[in-house]
């Protein structure tokens, strides 16, 4: 139940949850849309210089040209701040071939020519080592004169290219596009940090998210980054992977119903309510192509979660109560318990 409150008026006509609220996402969770801008005009330019390294040095990882963002940048999902943007960049994978593990998600892709774009990173018996192709951008990255005085390092699946001028990285992922017999794209490989290959598809995760998002007319997202910030911010219980936390919520409100409510904050107590339900669940890799994305979590962390939802869901309930009775620094109060840094 509610707390109780003073037997008052808010006399303070200015100070409203709607304005309070509307501030906090604007100021502290939402991307501002000047860094937006630059971090997209940022990575075209990016996707320039690749091609132009292509072009200028035929050693270079040969790409075809096609870009694909991906990550919560692309699915307009990400919180303040802006720390990095993903891009698949497509390689060139004729005279080359797939070949699946049984027993594991690694891929392996041998080239079948040597006449083959990908045989400069083939060992001696045609296995394409993406751990090689890596490297090769990393070193070409370092040529560009815009980009000599930035950090660049590999990871496992990227290469990550820390810009001097911007807050935030690029993590440059190669990635391989495996068609059926038709000639469409069904699945995409990336390095997968012991030299081979994964399975990841993007466009899935795209056209998840941007269902369930017109499935809520349009809340949706601000909601999924509400409930971000909170995952990252609060210290009150484990840190859920981004990309697990993104996917518990779309799963919760992917049909339309509980239909989120316009004006966001009331619908934040039904958002804790099935992060706290959904995450003791297993949960499924939406594009089906990896482990479960539950899968290193343990069970304490699972309840630890579970409880700290729960208590932030009352929480924001008790604020939403208190905005319906017209006492909006009550409301605001218990927002503050819910988001550091609120107000």
């Amino acid at each position: 139940m509610p707390l109780s409150s003073p037997d008052r008026t808010n006399r303070n006509v200015q100070l409203t949850t709607a304005h309070a609220f509307d501030q906090f996402q604007r100021h502290k969770v939402n991307l501002h849309p000047n860094t937006v801008g630059k971090a997209r005009g940022s990575r075209d330019y990016l996707q320039g210089q690749l091609i132009q390294i292509r072009n200028d040095n035929p050693n270079s990882p040969r790409i075809t040209g096609e870009f694909r963002p991906f990550g919560s940048f692309a699915r307009k999902t990400k919180v303040r701040p802006l720390d990095d943007v993903d891009i698949l960049v497509m390689l060139n994978g004729l005279d080359s071939q797939v070949k699946e593990g049984v027993w594991t998600q690694a891929a392996c892709v041998q080239i079948t020519s040597d006449s083959s774009p990908l045989e400069p990173f083939a060992d001696d018996d045609g296995w394409v080592k993406s751990s090689w192709i890596l490297n090769r951008f990393k070193s070409e990255l370092k040529k560009i004169p815009n980009y000599q005085k930035s950090e660049i390092k590999r990871t496992g699946s990227a290469v990550v290219l820390n810009l001097k001028s911007y807050d935030w990285a690029f993590d440059i992922v190669p990635a391989l596009p495996v068609e059926d017999w038709s000639g469409s794209t069904i699945y995409y490989l990336i390095p997968d940090g012991r030299g081979n290959w994964k399975k990841t598809d993007p466009r899935i995760d795209q056209e998840l998210v941007t269902n369930a998002n017109q499935n809520q007319h349009g809340y949706l997202l601000s909601l999924i980054r509400l409930i971000k910030y909170w995952n990252v911010r609060s210290r009150v219980a484990p840190r859920l992977a981004s990309y697990h936390l993104e996917t518990l919520l779309i799963n919760a409100f992917r049909y339309g119903y509980p239909a989120i409510e316009s004006n966001i904050r009331w619908s934040v107590p039904s958002a804790f309510q099935k992060l706290a339900s959904h995450v003791m669940n297993s949960c499924l890799d939406p594009k089906g192509l990896g482990p479960n994305l539950d899968a290193d979590m343990t069970w304490e962390d699972k309840v630890k979660i579970h409880n700290a939802a729960n208590k932030h869901a009352q929480s924001a309930q008790n604020a939403v109560h208190w905005e319906q009775q017209g006492y909006h620094e009550d409301a605001i109060a218990w927002w503050k318990n819910v988001f550091p840094n609120f107000g």
